[in-house]
């Protein structure tokens, strides 16, 4: 079996606790975590979120194939969701919001982040564009899970 460990910044919180993941190559799985020995922040350790938090990603049950391109309801609700490119999602995204914000103002959109998500910097970066784009305190993170 090929297996290789890669060192990385555990996803969960904003502490920065290195992490040692194990990968099985051939079969393309996490199989472990550990907390890095090098890690200053977690001293080798970590919580349980990071010793265990990864097994959602072997889990076919809970996570779905991922989009690689971006989907829009062109007909509306009820109808299929057909590819587009880049430009018309963002541009369509754009305008959906644009819209909802002057019909019934900022404070009727929330943004919200999560701690299985892409890290800390994506939860920065919802929080700045819905204070300072869209003019709303309305921002949630679940770092519970």
């Amino acid at each position: 079996m090929s297996y290789e460990t890669i060192t990385t910044v555990c996803p969960y919180c904003g502490t920065g606790c290195l992490i040692d993941v194990t990968v099985d190559r051939e079969n393309n799985k996490v199989i472990e975590a550990k907390g890095s020995p090098h890690g200053v922040n977690n001293d080798g350790r970590l919580c349980l979120k990071g010793l265990y938090g990864w097994d959602y990603l072997n889990d076919p049950q809970i996570l779905t194939k991922r989009i690689r391109t971006p989907l829009i309801r062109r007909g509306g609700k009820g109808t299929p969701l057909e590819p587009a490119s880049w430009e018309e999602a963002v541009r369509y995204t754009a305008e959906r919001l644009k819209a909802i914000i002057k019909e019934y103002g900022p404070d009727s959109v929330m943004g919200a982040g999560s701690a299985r998500g892409p890290g800390n910097e994506v939860g920065y970066l919802t929080q700045k564009f819905m204070r300072a784009v869209v003019g709303t305190n309305n921002v949630d993170h679940c770092a519970r899970i």
